[in-house]
């Protein structure tokens, strides 16, 4: 699992990473528009693209640190004998639908790339590089939720409200 969790941690470094540079070329657009130059058409494609990269790379991550929002009010209504289960079933429930999520992205990605899909905006990309972040994402995620299947530690604490 560290050879995963180093995955995950240098795909949460490179959301950052993609984020600031969106920051930036924004901050960029907008100057240069302010004084009266054009700016780059990229810049709107590079943002749209990111958007979907940065929330890829940043969940596998995300679910190992628990930092996704989910609501714990049953699993506190719950009696503590079972709320560990339920929330073992629930983290089971995760990885099902992360797993056919591999499943159909993997499926489109596959496709794009055989039909040579381009998605065509102002920067002309290979479909299936827009797309390969998400059955790789996804798979990850999965990885990461069997942890609460399986291991010591459970998602949910079992403890309703905000717990940072």
């Amino acid at each position: 699992m560290r050879v995963i969790d180093r995955i995950c941690d240098l795909l949460a470094i490179l959301a950052g990473i993609y984020l600031v540079a969106i920051m930036v070329a924004i901050v960029f657009q907008a100057t240069a528009r302010t004084f009266g130059f054009s700016g780059s058409s990229h810049i709107f494609t590079f943002t749209e693209y990111g958007l979907l990269y940065i929330a890829m790379m940043a969940s596998p991550w995300l679910v190992r640190i628990k930092g996704h929002v989910f609501i714990e009010m049953l699993t506190a209504a719950l009696p503590e004998t079972l709320a560990p289960k339920f929330s073992r079933l629930v983290a089971a429930l995760c990885i099902l639908i992360c797993l056919t999520l591999v499943w159909y992205t993997g499926a489109a990605t596959i496709k794009a790339y055989v039909r040579n899909d381009v998605d065509m905006r102002s920067l002309d990309m290979p479909k299936w590089l827009l797309l390969g972040a998400m059955p790789i994402c996804f798979g990850l995620m999965a990885v990461q939720f069997s942890r609460f299947v399986w291991g010591p530690e459970t998602l949910h604490t079992g403890e309703a409200g905000v717990h940072e």
